[in-house]
């Protein structure tokens, strides 16, 4: 049994997209037989948690700045990254690639010289691909790329998520991964049976989800079923205003729904009054034609039927479960959605059938014991 240290942003007291994913994984290295601890923050301070268990590291006075979680928490990060290893040896830590400040090299050689092996996430490889930010924040990255380059030496292997690697990336040995899922955390969904079709639209509403092609495709419908579509997610880039502004010209707002960021109970309540789940459509605008997104992750797991426009190589080709759109600027036919969604309600034990496929390839067990493999832990 190895001692994993994940380490990412992990709010404790608020909601992020990306803690059911890292919450899948970390129960992921549990099941593998592994102890799996993460470094979470709250305005109180730094904690080192596993489970139910919670010990303070360091207080950060600062964290109650506007902003604090965007900038200064990645020095504070690294800083409680220093106490957690002077209280307990890690036989790894597994870092989810995220904006560093000059201390994190000096806390990442404390751990190599305890013997512990440094893992690298891309969760967008290249990294240039996932950068869609201002210009107030391209000096942060600028500034990461180069204190990165500062810890390659420190690093025994990179996980990619995106376009192939060929098995080294600037000298570190590299494999490409895919997003994985945890299923059992999950609950399975249940065909609808109300009088309307309901689309769930789940995501951190940004220009490139391509939400705007749903909301004109609502407009332009002209069928017989009432069709309803719930925006669930906050504002990334701006979007949700506009989109907002947009179902309001378009005629169209009493039929979309922004319920803004729902997490818990009361995302699985928003999941389960709807019909299928849509994945992003507006790849295409930051370049991207293949990805391995969560979000259809997420749908598949919880036996969501859904559409979604980018290339992934993961998914079955079965038009049962999800239904491939163009991935371009092209009308969106909205009657097509419909007759999957009528035609999903249909379909007898189709959440097992998608949970089992889940499970079979979509794992974060599988995955990241492979991620594990490659640097002795097993």
């Amino acid at each position: 049994m190895a001692s994993i240290l994940f380490l990412m942003r992990y709010p404790l007291d608020s909601w992020d997209n990306l803690k059911t994913k890292f919450d899948g994984q970390m129960a992921a290295a549990e099941a593998l037989g592994h102890e799996a601890w993460h470094i979470g923050w709250s305005r109180e301070g730094m904690y080192l948690c596993r489970g139910g268990e919670r010990s303070l590291l360091r207080k950060c006075p600062l964290a109650r700045l506007p902003g604090y979680s965007k900038t200064v928490l990645y020095y504070d990060l690294f800083e409680a990254l220093k106490c957690a290893l002077s209280t307990r040896r890690f036989d790894a830590v597994y870092l989810r690639y995220i904006p560093v400040y000059g201390n994190a090299p000096a806390a990442l050689k404390l751990l190599k010289q305890q013997g512990g092996k440094l893992i690298v996430e891309h969760p967008t490889y290249p990294p240039e691909k996932g950068r869609v930010t201002s210009a107030l924040r391209k000096p942060v990255f600028w500034y990461t790329d180069r204190v990165f380059a500062r810890l390659e030496k420190l690093i025994d292997q990179y996980a990619l998520i995106g376009d192939p690697c060929g098995e080294t990336l600037h000298g570190v040995p590299a494999m490409n991964i895919v997003n994985g899922v945890s299923v059992d955390q999950l609950p399975p969904h249940a065909p609808c049976t109300g009088p309307e079709i309901c689309l769930l639209a789940l995501a951190s509403m940004s220009y490139w989800q391509g939400y705007d092609r749903l909301i004109r495709s609502l407009a332009a419908y002209q069928g017989p079923e009432r069709v309803r579509i719930l925006m669930v997610g906050g504002d990334g880039d701006g979007s949700l205003p506009a989109w907002q502004q947009l179902a309001k010209e378009l005629g169209v707002a009493d039929q979309v729904t922004f319920t803004g960021p729902l997490s818990g109970d009361a995302l699985n309540e928003a999941v389960a009054r709807c019909d299928i789940g849509v994945g992003g459509l507006g790849l295409h605008r930051i370049g991207q034609h293949l990805s391995t997104t969560l979000k259809l992750r997420e749908y598949m797991a919880r036996g969501l039927p859904f559409v979604y426009a980018v290339e992934d190589p993961s998914l079955p080709e079965d038009d049962r479960f999800c239904l491939r759109l163009p991935n371009d600027e092209s009308p969106i036919d909205m009657q097509e959605l419909v007759a999957f969604a009528l035609r999903s309600r249909t379909l007898p034990g189709q959440a097992e059938e998608m949970r089992a496929y889940a499970r079979a390839h979509m794992s974060w067990e599988g995955i990241l014991s492979q991620v594990f493999a490659r640097v002795g832990i097993r």
